[in-house]
């Protein structure tokens, strides 16, 4: 049977050739495995209902993986664009011309209003897959490079070395930075970072998606200014630059988790 999926979103995007992962496998887990510690009772009960038992975790790369699917022709290629937003140097997210096909910020935005106020009006299949991909986009927005700037398609033409390895700024932030800073599985991650107060966990959830963003836009310029100081073509980042960039690092995949745990409590009340 042809699954049915997504007419909305059908409706709303093609893509730009752009590498579109964030964080990679573990950085997504760790987001999913914090925001599953916060969780409300009834918000747990029913997700739980639509993953058929699975976890957020189980998911959190899904829509990653399923552009390797065979459902790909279907329409989730229609979604290329909904993991990140580009932001130029002298640009924000509201100044900067938006991409017609979407990006991670309209996304959420559109995914969050269908599960919360038209919920009764989507198919089963539907009420999964938006589940889905939020728990995955959450994670993309608070990747910095998902906010990098259209000029170098986020960091992945800036050409970097990662311990003497060549790639790019994009894949620095994609995974690289997670796997060198700890060698913790996402369950030891999860557990080290999710020791903060009520507090933080209020002030952290204040404000909207575009809030949020403005966070990781703001990180992006920081990164970019960083590594354009060393003046240098082609830049070895080793050590130091895990030294100073994993605060950030930590505070965005704590934040994801606090954050997502927040929005899939607010739909599921």
């Amino acid at each position: 049977m042809k699954r049915i999926t997504l007419p909305i979103i059908i409706m709303l995007a093609m893509f730009l050739d752009f590498t579109a992962s964030a964080w990679g496998p573990t950085g997504h887990d760790v987001v999913a495995a914090i925001a599953e510690q916060h969780l409300s009772p009834k918000a747990k009960k029913k997700i739980s209902k639509l993953l058929d038992g699975k976890s957020i975790v189980y998911y959190s790369s899904w829509m990653d993986n399923i552009q390797n699917s065979p459902y790909w022709e279907y329409g989730y290629n229609k979604t290329k664009t909904w993991h990140y937003a580009n932001v130029d140097e002298g640009h924000t997210y509201e100044t900067m011309e938006k991409n017609e096909d979407g990006d991670v910020v309209r996304g959420l935005e559109m995914l969050t209003k269908e599960m919360k106020e038209n919920y009764s009006e989507l198919t089963d299949s539907m009420r999964v897959d938006y589940l889905k991909m939020i728990v995955h986009m959450v994670g993309d927005l608070h990747c910095p490079m998902h906010a990098g700037r259209l000029s170098d398609r986020g960091g992945n033409n800036m050409k970097v070395r990662w311990f003497g390895q060549n790639t790019n700024l994009h894949s620095v932030w994609d995974s690289k930075i997670v796997a060198s800073a700890r060698n913790w599985s996402y369950s030891e991650w999860a557990d080290q970072l999710d020791r903060t107060d009520k507090e933080y966990k209020k002030n952290v959830t204040v404000g909207s998606y575009r809030d949020w963003f403005a966070e990781t836009v703001e990180n992006a310029a920081s990164i970019y200014e960083y590594v354009e100081d060393l003046g240098q073509e082609n830049p070895n980042l080793s050590y130091q630059f895990v030294y100073d960039f994993s605060p950030m690092l930590e505070e965005q995949l704590l934040n994801g988790g606090y954050r997502l745990a927040y929005i899939l409590n607010y739909i599921f009340e």
